[in-house]
């Protein structure tokens, strides 16, 4: 049991780094709520095996990590074709297409692709891949619906709406797929007629490309 909790909270100091480099230890105790000596130790152990390395004061994640990230991304099922298919769909409707997986609170985006339009723009939402997406957003909304629905997040301030709908679901695994559009260029009987259709159609077609079988 203490091996279990000891890893649990390895993963939770891990996990704290996502606010950015540099973090001090006082910052990494109070983000995983730990006292100054166990995250002290964690983080020894691990910058001797090059997970983490301290300049100064300041503590922060190395590329080492990025070994496990890729392999993480080698078993999502998503390859070169799939990328393909996800930039065809994002080229359609001049926008951004993603595709999420259920994570423990959130959904995790395990491939992106934008179209020329939408990186040609000055003002560009940092996502990625690996990014968390919140319950609000289409992407995670979307991933318990049934087959004929579907999910809508809107954010006024960047002009953006984002649908998504269910692309697989097991006890096991639950992905979505999510399109993002300008609202300049599409308004809500568009969005029904132009863009749902196409999600639609390409979700069909990278699940076939994933195996992904039937929901």
């Amino acid at each position: 049991m203490n091996d279990n909790r000891s890893v649990q909270r390895c993963l939770a100091l891990l996990r704290s780094f996502r606010s950015g480099p540099g973090q001090s230890l006082t910052a990494l105790s109070k983000a995983v709520d730990l006292p100054h000596s166990t995250v002290l130790r964690f983080l020894t152990t691990l910058e001797s095996e090059g997970y983490v390395r301290k300049e100064g004061t300041l503590w922060s994640l190395t590329p080492q990590l990025l070994e496990i990230g890729f392999a993480a991304l080698a078993n999502t099922g998503v390859n070169d074709v799939i990328q393909s298919a996800l930039q065809e769909l994002a080229d359609q409707c001049a926008g951004t297409a993603n595709i999420g997986e259920r994570s423990k609170n959130d959904v995790i985006i395990i491939a992106r692709a934008s179209s020329e339009a939408e990186r040609r723009k000055i003002l560009v939402v940092n996502l990625r891949v690996g990014n968390a997406l919140p319950p609000a957003s289409a992407l995670c909304s979307a991933l318990d619906l049934p087959e004929d629905q579907w999910a809508i997040a809107r954010y006024p301030e960047r002009k953006v709406t984002t649908v998504g709908v269910a692309l697989f679901s097991s006890q096991a695994r639950g992905l979505s797929l999510g399109l993002s559009v300008n609202d300049d260029d599409y308004d809500m009987p568009r969005i029904e007629a132009e863009v749902l259709p196409r999600l639609r159609a390409q979700r069909d077609h990278i699940r076939r490309l994933m195996r992904l079988g039937e929901m």
